[in-house]
């Protein structure tokens, strides 16, 4: 029997299942922009009303990070890890068969605690160490997630409305599976280490580190969320609007493994510092209509390398805490769940003509908040020599 102070042992199954799980809640959950313009039509809502999917999902999804990030070191990894999958598979069981707007998005809250509960957990234990292999790996399992975020929107856009229903079952079944098989293969504890020194100032990069991610992720999901209504509106097919979206996160699966060799060469501040930069001057692509198509992919393939690099610059700066990954997390989906819903109160004004510059804000402000970091860790590193 496995003792409580046994530490976290992977294998290489439960690495793939915890990939295989990252893959396919990012196919499920990076969907919701395609199901919007279904919801939208089938329930009668306006732009504001739909928009609410992404706070919904975004509030129980907090929920969820904290749930992991209290019980990731006083529980088996194994089930405070995998258990989240089935919970999503719940949920899409009862996005499948809703009958109303609430029922979709009780589904949807259901999806959202089970994916806050993974997002926190895994990362962590993937990411422990902050080693080069750590970045490698975190950079698979958000690959991971990318790559599910291709096909999943495809998927829904090619079943709505008739096999709707149909199709979320079957992610149900693969959720179950998935879950069962990261639970099968893991075993210990992951326990936090209160004898790692920790650099001086960490705190500070560290606080900078939440507020980067949470405007970044701001940046990700308000694009990935309105990318399919925008095309839409600019008198694109639906079929290309979800196209669009498969694009951006085909380009964002591709940064994520590009950046695999040049993680050994570039520290990750400067490769987070810089895909900042690229995906402001992305978003002046997606600004004019004619190239909006180009932009998403642009700003798709640049956006790719920067959670998860964050996410290994935090556990150097903040290393020997099991809470790393589930802070970020948290700071993650609370920008995930704030801005696209803030963005749909403000387009049902405007239109969706100025989600481009909409989009500038939380990456202007990203962009800020990561050079403030960056500055007190290069500091830091002068004086120490």
């Amino acid at each position: 029997m496995t003792s409580i102070h046994a530490p976290l042992k992977l294998n290489n199954l439960s690495i793939y299942s915890g990939i295989s799980i990252f893959a396919v809640m990012g196919g499920f959950t990076s969907s919701y922009g395609v199901m919007v313009p279904y919801f939208r039509e089938k329930f009668s809502l306006n732009l504001a009303e739909s928009g609410f999917i992404f706070f919904a999902h975004g509030v129980t999804a907090l929920i969820g990070v904290v749930i992991g990030t209290i019980t990731v070191s006083k529980f088996k990894a194994a089930y405070v890890g995998g258990l989240g999958a089935p919970l999503m598979g719940l949920g899409a069981i009862l996005i499948g068969v809703a009958p109303s707007w609430n029922i979709t998005l009780l589904g949807v809250t259901v999806v959202g605690v089970g994916f806050g509960a993974c997002d926190a957990t895994i990362s962590q234990f993937l990411s422990r160490g902050g080693s080069e292999k750590a970045v490698r790996l975190v950079n698979i399992l958000n690959a991971g997630f990318a790559i599910g975020a291709v096909i999943g929107p495809i998927l829904i856009a090619g079943a709505v409305p008739d096999l709707f229903g149909q199709l979320l079952f079957a992610w149900a079944a693969v959720f179950f599976v998935v879950g069962y098989m990261f639970i099968s293969n893991t075993s210990g504890y992951l326990k936090r280490d209160h004898s790692t020194a920790k650099p001086d100032g960490h705190k500070f990069v560290f606080s900078m580190l939440l507020l980067g991610i949470a405007f970044y992720v701001g940046v990700e999901v308000g694009a990935s969320g309105w990318i399919p209504t925008y095309m839409i509106d600019q008198n694109y097919s639906a079929q290309m609007g979800a196209t669009a979206l498969a694009l951006f996160f085909l380009a964002l699966a591709a940064g994520r493994i590009l950046i695999l060799p040049l993680a050994k060469k570039y520290s990750p501040t400067q490769i987070v510092l810089t895909s900042a930069i690229l995906i402001i001057l992305s978003l002046f692509f997606v600004g004019f209509t004619s190239y909006a198509l180009l932009g998403f992919t642009i700003m798709g393939f640049v956006c790719g390398p920067v959670f998860p690099t964050a996410m290994v610059w935090a556990v150097r700066i903040n290393p020997g805490d099991p809470r790393t990954a589930g802070f970020m997390m948290f700071a993650a989906i609370a920008g995930a769940s704030i801005s696209p819903s803030l963005m749909g109160i403000v387009m049902q004004k405007t239109g969706t003509d100025i989600l481009a510059w909409l989009l500038m804000v939380p990456a202007l402000l990203s962009l800020a908040v990561y050079g403030l970091a960056a500055k007190q860790n290069i500091s830091e590193h002068i004086e120490h020599h």
